[in-house]
């Protein structure tokens, strides 16, 4: 086992929209399966049962057409400050995922941390599937869907 420093992508995005704003958006079916994902991917079948324990499943659908399916379990909650999920495919789990809000100046920092098993797998997903630009595409669509829904 490597030191977790080399098994972990970390991604920071701050945004000028409270934390409860945000946990909103990150926490509530409603709201979270109209956002989640890179660019030109969708969520269909979602179930989510959000509390520790719970299971939220999807197919995540590429701009091809094609369907990854993405099936987490939740083991910690804080609101509006801490979310921790194991996230997989329903067979397997391929890395915790821990997602943090901070007041920052003038919002909220993101920070989106993915810890792997092992650092080779770590970088088989960054650089096979593109998780750190996916990554920031992502929180820039949690942005872009906070400013366009829910500030109205």
């Amino acid at each position: 086992m490597t030191d977790e420093a080399d098994r972990e992508l970390v991604l920071q995005r701050d945004i000028p929209f409270p934390r409860e704003l945000v946990w909103k958006a990150l926490t509530d079916p409603v709201h979270v399966n109209k956002w989640w994902g890179p660019n030109g991917f969708t969520c269909e079948g979602v179930r989510m049962d959000f509390r520790v324990g719970g299971v939220w499943a999807f197919d995540m659908v590429g701009p091809d057409g094609t369907r990854y399916p993405n099936h987490s379990v939740f083991k910690q909650i804080v609101p509006p400050s801490k979310l921790v999920f194991d996230h997989g495919d329903g067979k397997k789990f391929w890395f915790e995922t821990t997602i943090t809000l901070s007041e920052a100046a003038g919002g909220t920092r993101i920070t989106l941390r993915q810890l792997y098993e092992t650092k080779a797998f770590r970088d088989e997903v960054a650089d096979k599937y593109g998780a750190v630009e996916g990554g920031k595409q992502h929180l820039a669509k949690l942005e872009a869907y906070i400013r366009e829904h829910l500030t109205r």
